[in-house]
């Protein structure tokens, strides 16, 4: 049985993940929110309008009132009120006791390993204080540097997706990468 805590606070050493805020509509617009480089493997809807991400913050207020909602926002630990990113887990079976693992990072940020960081964190709060069982992720198939983020954390590789996407005018495939609880535990208890 999972013990949905919802979207609690989470430091890393470079990092806090917090609940999103009305507040956080500026710098998510500026640093990743409008990016069309940011949204080009992403299946969510790009937000082009400040007000676009005004709508989304609203909704994410009513979705954090679900103690089985999990969506953060990612700042850096120094500088709490920039928010550079997201992390998520999504499709979640309470009955399976697995999710989705999503994550996203502003282009500024990228290729310093805070995708990596943040999705990790929110990996070890899943299995470690949620409950879940297994965790899954996926990226387009042209986007390897998000498979490397995943292969860090630990998934393995389960092979090629059998439906493509339509994605910007065109169908893409996808990969996708699976961790289980008890192969995480092995993984944690190596790099003890």
């Amino acid at each position: 049985m999972l013990r949905h805590r919802g979207t609690v606070e989470i430091r890393t050493p470079r990092l806090l993940l917090r609940r999103l805020q009305p507040s956080d509509a500026g710098s998510i617009y500026a640093n990743w929110g409008a990016d069309p480089e940011v949204y080009r493997y992403m299946t969510s809807p790009i937000m082009p309008e400040l007000d676009d991400v005004r709508a989304f913050l609203e909704k994410k207020q009513t979705q954090y009132l679900s103690r089985s909602f999990y969506y953060w926002g990612v700042t850096p630990a120094d500088d709490p009120d920039e928010v550079i990113g997201m992390t998520t887990l999504t499709e979640i079976s309470d009955f399976s006791r697995t999710a989705n693992l999503a994550y996203t990072i502003g282009r500024p940020w990228w290729h310093r390993g805070l995708a990596t960081e943040a999705a990790g964190a929110v990996m070890a709060f899943a299995f470690s204080e949620v409950g879940f069982r297994k965790l899954y992720g996926c990226h387009f198939t042209e986007n390897v540097r998000s498979g490397r983020v995943l292969t860090a954390l630990g998934m393995e590789h389960k092979g090629r997706g059998r439906t493509p996407v339509w994605q910007d005018g065109r169908y893409l495939t996808y990969e996708n990468y699976e961790l289980t609880a008890p192969a995480w535990a092995r993984r944690k208890r190596g790099k003890a």
